[in-house]
C-alpha cells in the first residue's frame, strides 16, 4: 500500500473536497481521483462518496481511516527514528489552547527550537475538546489541554495548576457574587473550552441571567473586557501579562471554580519519538522555572 495514497486519502477526508486536497498536496485533481480509485480497488471497498456538498466517508471508509492514520503515524516514526536516532528531527505537531499558547508556550518553544533545530515543529490551536479528538485521530502528536479527561486511549500528564480570576474593566463594581452580574454580559470562548464550562456552571449554580458573547482569541476577549463590554473568566497569569496598562480589575472566584490543571496528552498506543520525548522534557523544565 503506497504511503502517498494514504496521504491523499487523509487530505481528502480533512478537506471533504478533492480539489482542495489536490491544491494542498500540489497534485492535479485527476491524479488525486485516480489514486483514490486505485486505493479503493486495493482494499476492495468503496471508501468515499462524492456529493454536491463534498466528499463523505462510507462505513468502510470510516473504518479504513483509523488504519490509514495508524500507518501514516508509524511511517513518520520509522523515518524519524532511522534518520538520526541520537538527534531529534522530523515532524512534530503539538496542539494547545489559545491561553496555554499565550501564557506558557513562548518560553517552551524558544528553548526547544534552539536546542533541536532539526525538528520541523507545527502548533495547532483549538479548544480542549477539539484537541482531544485531534490526538485520538492521529492528527497531532500531543496536546496541552485544561483538566484531566476519562479516555482509555490517552496517556495524560498533569503539569501545572492554573488559578483563574474573573476580570472586568476598572469602572466595573466589585463582583462579590454572580448575582452582581444580573443582566450583564459574560465573554466566553467557543464551546469545548474548560474556562467557559466552569463559568457556565457557576452562572447556573447561582441562577443568574446573563448574555454570552463568544470570542476566538484571548487578546480580543481581554481588549473587549477593558472596553467595558462585559466580564470574563481567564487564567490569572495571562490576565496579568496582558494588563500592562492596568485597565483590568480582578475579582475573586469560588474555590470550586478557581483552578484548572494544564495537562499534556498523547495516545498511549503510539511510541514516543525522540522529538516528542525531548519536547516533553523541555516543557517540564520550563514549567518548573516559570
Amino acid at each position: 500500500m503506497d504511503i502517498k495514497d494514504l496521504e491523499i486519502y487523509r487530505a481528502v477526508v480533512n478537506h471533504k473536497n478533492v480539489t482542495k486536497a489536490a491544491l494542498e498536496l500540489n497534485y492535479v485533481q485527476s491524479n488525486v481521483t485516480s489514486r483514490l480509485a486505485k486505493l479503493e480497488k486495493e482494499v476492495g471497498a468503496s471508501l468515499l462518496i462524492r456529493t454536491n456538498r463534498g466528499v463523505l466517508l462510507t462505513t468502510a471508509g470510516e473504518r479504513f481511516l483509523e488504519y490509514a492514520d495508524k500507518m501514516l503515524q508509524l511511517h513518520r516514526e520509522v523515518v524519524d527514528s532511522l534518520s538520526n536516532s541520537d538527534t531529534p528531527s522530523g515532524q512534530l505537531t503539538i496542539g494547545a489552547t489559545d491561553i496555554t499558547t499565550a501564557a506558557r508556550l513562548p518560553a517552551v518553544l524558544t528553548a526547544f527550537l534552539e536546542s533541536f533545530p532539526l525538528v520541523e515543529f507545527s502548533l495547532v490551536n483549538g479548544s480542549s475538546e477539539d484537541l482531544v479528538q485531534d490526538v485520538l485521530k492521529f492528527n497531532i502528536d500531543g496536546a496541552f489541554i485544561t483538566d484531566t479527561i476519562d479516555q482509555p486511549k490517552i496517556t495524560q500528564e498533569p503539569l501545572i495548576k492554573e488559578e483563574l480570576v474573573l476580570i472586568s474593566n476598572q469602572e466595573h463594581p466589585q463582583v462579590h457574587t454572580l448575582k452582581d452580574l444580573k443582566n450583564n454580559t459574560i465573554l466566553v470562548f467557543r464551546p469545548g473550552c474548560t474556562y467557559r464550562r466552569k463559568l457556565e456552571a457557576w452562572v447556573q449554580e447561582e441562577g443568574v441571567v446573563v448574555r454570552k458573547v463568544e470570542f476566538g482569541t484571548i487578546e480580543g476577549m481581554i481588549g473587549c473586557v477593558k472596553a467595558g463590554l462585559g466580564v470574563a473568566l481567564v487564567s490569572k497569569l495571562i490576565a496579568q501579562q496582558l494588563n500592562t496598562d492596568n485597565k483590568l480589575k480582578f475579582h475573586s472566584v469560588p474555590e470550586e471554580y478557581r483552578f484548572v490543571t494544564t495537562v499534556f496528552i498523547r495516545r498511549h498506543d503510539i511510541p514516543m519519538t525522540n522529538a516528542l520525548q525531548k519536547f516533553i522534557e523541555t516543557t517540564k523544565q520550563c514549567f518548573i522555572e516559570s
